[in-house]
């Protein structure tokens, strides 16, 4: 199954930072819900857990965690690895995408199955507890830039970024 990821990481490669993304770039978050509309995510239980109102909207939320529980939240779903590409063939569209959203493990772990990458680079060096855990030589040697956006800036802190998509 074709999977596609999803990250922001800074130039240093960090992610998060205490379960939380540590810059605020709203434009950021705007391109991230576009792309991700209408579509499936998977995500590790922290980064669930770190989503400041839960899961997120017109989305199927998957949550991949080693202890599966029942849960009543709407759009989510709790798996491990062993069920969930069953249960995204039982509840995907066919012109649905499913995205990888993180966090490290999880990154890891399904990286294998990624044919495009949405990367945007925050063109900083910044502190951080959690690591982008694959490496742009890997990345270049495995995939071929297919979109590159200009260099943007924040309109909140002018921190520059920007998109890089990546394809198999």
């Amino acid at each position: 199954m074709d999977l596609e990821l999803i990250v922001a990481a800074s130039k240093n490669g960090i992610i998060g930072n205490k379960n939380k993304i540590p810059w605020h770039i709203p434009e950021d978050l705007k391109h991230f819900k576009q792309i991700t509309n209408k579509s499936i995510i998977i995500m590790g239980r922290k980064t669930y857990e770190s989503l400041p109102n839960g899961a997120l909207p017109n989305r199927l939320n998957i949550v991949l965690t080693r202890t599966p529980e029942i849960n009543n939240v709407k759009n989510v779903i709790f798996t491990n690895m062993e069920f969930l590409f069953d249960v995204i063939c039982k509840h995907k569209t066919e012109k649905q995408k499913v995205f990888v959203i993180g966090g490290c493990e999880i990154y890891s772990l399904l990286m294998r199955y990624c044919v495009v990458l949405h990367i945007t680079i925050i063109y900083d060096e910044i502190n951080g507890d959690c690591m982008f855990p694959i490496s742009s030589e890997y990345i270049k040697t495995n995939y071929n830039i297919i979109d590159k956006s200009e260099m943007l800036y924040s309109s909140i802190n002018n921190t520059k970024y920007q998109y890089i998509t990546y394809s198999k």
